[in-house]
């Protein structure tokens, strides 16, 4: 469902994430863990496009977020003036791109005309505008970010109805379904600062479920949050992993974590160190970053 293929991430001259190789299936529930500054929320944010990867693919359901990765495309890198000019000088093929990639020489402005219109050509056929995947990819941060103008069913009805997935009816009946299930029909008239901390994030989530996601993105939803308040939010999530919701949960609630994650993945310096079942990262973890992390968390 979503393929992250080396993905780095630079702000100036800081880099945030340091070849990042992912994939997410369908219906997985992928718990990511690891300590404040490690990349983990920068990652969430390029799955979805809010920040753009410096180089590196982003793939959904089969098409391409990003712009084309020339390095991941052997076929791209031969058809460069660079390849060609080293393969006149003699070597194989396979030992000349290896070379290419790992000292990355490319510079599209000067690979001629046939190599920009290739990779032009290989991003626009693979591409799925970032409009239409953000109709499937629900995401939910660490501040609830409703409109505090509006009511919580107008909060919920404003994007479907917009963007013309719905008719008013249509999903004034979804949010009013959906404010049931959560025990919230009451509150839906009533505006975001009359909500509790627990509750405002609840809407917010189901406002995401309001576009009926494909995949679900969690931004330490529970962060924001008084401790009392935690509990109703991931009883709300994992009733979606039971439902067999896909989602990528960025979080320090270590209980949540083995008690949902189909897997879990540790970063550090923005890099995976470790991935794995709950059992085998929590219980057994071989990567000693991992084990000093888990040493102060749990």
């Amino acid at each position: 469902m979503i393929a992250i293929k080396n993905l780095y991430k630079q702000f100036g001259n800081k880099e945030i994430l340091s070849g990042i190789d992912l994939t997410i299936e369908k219906g997985e529930k992928v718990v990511i863990i690891g300590s404040s500054g490690s990349g983990k929320s920068t990652l969430l944010r390029c799955i979805n496009q809010l920040e753009k990867p410096s180089s590196g693919e982003v793939w959904f359901e089969g098409r391409l977020l990003t712009q084309a990765d020339p390095y991941l495309h052997e076929e791209l890198i031969k058809v460069s003036k660079t390849f060609k000019k080293m393969k006149a000088e003699g070597g194989a093929d396979e030992e000349l791109v290896e070379e290419i990639r790992k000292n990355k020489m490319l510079k599209p402005k000067q690979e001629g005309k046939e190599f920009r219109k290739l990779l032009r050509s290989f991003t626009e056929n693979n591409r799925l505008s970032i409009d239409s995947a953000r109709q499937k990819i629900g995401m939910c941060f660490q501040h609830f970010n409703l409109f505090n103008n509006l009511t919580v069913i107008e909060n919920l009805i404003l994007a479907p109805v917009e963007l013309k997935l719905a008719s008013k009816e249509e999903a004034l009946k979804q949010a009013e379904e959906l404010l049931q299930r959560i025990g919230l029909y009451d509150k839906k008239d009533e505006y975001p600062n009359r909500l509790s901390g627990g509750q405002k994030q609840r809407i917010a989530i189901i406002r995401s479920l309001c576009m009926n996601p494909d995949v679900m993105l969690f931004d330490e939803p529970t962060s924001a949050l008084d401790p009392e308040m935690v509990g109703e939010v991931l009883e709300l999530m994992k009733e979606l992993a039971a439902g067999g919701m896909t989602m990528v949960v960025v979080t320090h609630e270590m209980g949540f974590a083995k008690e949902i994650a189909t897997r879990v993945v540790f970063m550090d310096s923005g890099r995976i160190l470790e991935e794995g079942t709950p059992d085998a990262v929590f219980n057994h973890p071989e990567n000693p970053r991992t084990k000093e992390f888990l040493s102060k968390v749990l």
